[in-house]
């Protein structure tokens, strides 16, 4: 046998990656987080600007005298403790930047607060579960790099929207200011900013650690919820006074003074907000980088009976599937509920001991009657439909993770198909939004017959909350059915914040009413009181109904994984 010898064949020069490709595309693993991020980073650098030119705009036109800018000043200073609690502190609200902190800073810090919840819930967890970290693993990274790549790239999305946010403050007040102490400087942009990004990355760390341990809906609703509820504990603090100990415990109230906008400084208590978030987000990276890939609960609870499962159908699966999250939603938003309605009778008394203060707050939510328990109720219920929106979100990004994961491609090997397959789930995913509301609906309830009120009507009012979240529901499974399950969470998330926003901004810029009625929310009625709307109820049902229909009809038509 000859061997023949020769010259070895020549080796093709390696092509080394560019600057920018390792910035943005595909040359490291935080370039490409950070282009996979683009459409995150323009909806929520969008929002923010958007909201602050809106709004900064609006201001000077409706409020243009210094007659009008005082008497807006002392109507916000009469609501008292009580209405402030919701309303927020005023501080310098007679100047742009004064009403800007007062009525839309909590806003804005909940867009960016809901993004960096949901990005760093997700962006190790829900890649490691897919599968498709595995082939960077494969590479030379270690999962530590992986991981502070990935938070790296969040953390400039994260700051370029804050840029914007800064000069979207700083500019409005230096075209649109008209009066003495409208102008916003930009020490005074950049310290709202700060405040902002730092508080967002608080909650976001929250979810980025808990991930690793409870999995990406969990973690996600958890920071969200304690986001949320310090929000209520820290403005009531000062009227409830069981409130003032959780309050002092979250970083709104270690915040409460630094109002940047209205000239009020508090440099010194962001920093522990920075050191929380900095360890929450350590607590992360060390926790993805010990485990193995997919792997995501470390914490070991007790195993639901086979029966709870269900190994049935898809019906009984995807129940037992959404079982944990479905109890864990329910008894959250039932313990804030019950807390609420349990104060919600010394609140509306306050109330109405001051006719001056209740025709105050009347002026400015003129379709709740505060002075009753129900009314004060109805008007938490605005705030809970957020959050019920959410918890849709990680109930219809369970259902779709039968797709992601490639579990589909082993069920559909049954006599089973695509179509059958999302009705199918879809109902258990309804089931558990089912389950869901009547926890919360007990809990509320219980908590108003503890005040001395009508325990009946609120807690069939909360019903409405999980119409609204089966209708938010039966539009992420058309969206999965139709395009692809994916994106199917994201895009109800993004409906969650967008119906929000609407239900806001638009009575406070009063504009027309039909883009008011654009607001599912908007057609709810005040069930907390008794007051049904028929309309809102027939479209949240069209809406769950319709959507599982289309969604059912997409995925027969349609390849899986495509």
């Amino acid at each position: 046998m000859a061997v023949e010898l020769g010259r070895s064949p020549s080796i093709a020069p390696h092509q080394g990656v560019s600057i920018w490709s390792r910035l943005y595309g595909f040359g490291s693993v935080y370039a490409k987080t950070l282009r996979d991020s683009r459409l995150a980073f323009i909806i929520a650098a969008g929002l923010m600007g958007g909201i602050v030119l809106v709004v900064g705009a609006a201001i000077p036109t409706e409020y243009s005298t210094q007659a009008a800018r005082e008497e807006m000043a002392r109507l916000a200073t009469d609501l008292g403790s009580v209405a402030q609690g919701m309303a927020g502190k005023p501080v310098n609200v007679g100047t742009l930047g004064g009403y800007m902190q007062w009525k839309y800073g909590p806003v804005l810090l909940w867009v960016a607060a809901i993004w960096s919840i949901l990005a760093l819930s997700g962006t190790l967890v829900a890649e490691a579960q897919r599968g498709s970290l595995e082939f960077v693993a494969a590479s030379p990274f270690g999962k530590r790099r992986i991981a502070l790549e990935k938070l790296a790239a969040h953390l400039t999305a994260l700051v370029g929207a804050l840029a914007v946010l800064a000069l979207a403050s700083w500019l409005v007040a230096a075209v649109f200011g008209k009066l003495p102490g409208d102008a916003i400087p930009p020490e005074a942009a950049i310290g709202f900013a700060l405040w902002v990004g730092l508080m967002a990355l608080f909650f976001g760390g929250l979810a980025f650690a808990l991930a690793p341990f409870l999995g990406r809906g969990a973690a996600a609703g958890i920071a969200g919820f304690i986001m949320f509820a310090g929000w209520i504990l820290n403005g009531y603090q000062a009227t409830v006074s069981i409130f003032v100990l959780p309050a002092s415990l979250t970083p709104w109230s270690w915040t409460a003074n630094h109002l940047p906008l209205a000239g009020q400084y508090d440099w010194l208590p962001l920093v522990p907000v920075a050191i929380g978030a900095a360890v929450f987000l350590a607590i992360g990276v060390e926790a993805f980088s010990r485990r193995d890939l997919g792997a995501w609960s470390a914490i070991k609870l007790p195993g639901m009976p086979v029966l709870a499962l269900g190994l049935d159908g898809p019906i009984g699966r995807a129940f037992g599937e959404r079982l944990p999250v479905a109890i864990a939603w329910g008894s959250g938003l039932g313990a804030f509920g019950f807390v609420m309605a349990a104060g919600s009778r010394s609140l509306a008394d306050q109330f109405a001991q001051s006719p001056d203060l209740a025709t105050t707050f009347h002026n400015i939510f003129p379709s709740f009657d505060i002075t009753t328990a129900g009314g004060f109720l109805q008007l938490l219920a605005q705030l809970e439909f957020i959050v019920v929106g959410f918890a849709a979100a990680t109930l219809v990004a369970g259902w779709a993770s039968d797709e992601a994961s490639g579990r589909l491609e082993m069920l559909l090997a049954t006599p089973l198909t695509r179509a059958s397959w999302a009705i199918r789930s879809g109902i258990g995913v309804f089931l558990a939004v089912a389950l869901m509301t009547v926890v919360l609906a007990v809990a509320v309830g219980v908590g108003a017959v503890v005040a001395g009120s009508d325990g009946l009507a609120p807690m069939t009012g909360s019903m409405t909350l999980g119409l609204y979240a089966a209708a938010l529901a039966g539009v992420g499974f058309a969206i999965g059915g139709l395009f692809r399950t994916s994106i199917a969470a994201e895009i109800v998330a993004l409906v969650v914040v967008a119906t929000y926003l609407v239900d806001l901004i638009v009575p406070a810029l009063k504009l027309p009413d039909w883009v008011h009625q654009l607001a599912l929310t908007a057609h709810m009625g005040q069930p907390m009181v008794g007051h049904w709307d028929a309309a809102g109820i027939v479209a949240c049902l069209v809406l769950a109904a319709g959507g599982l229909a289309v969604g059912g009809w997409g995925m027969g038509r349609r390849d899986v994984n495509t």
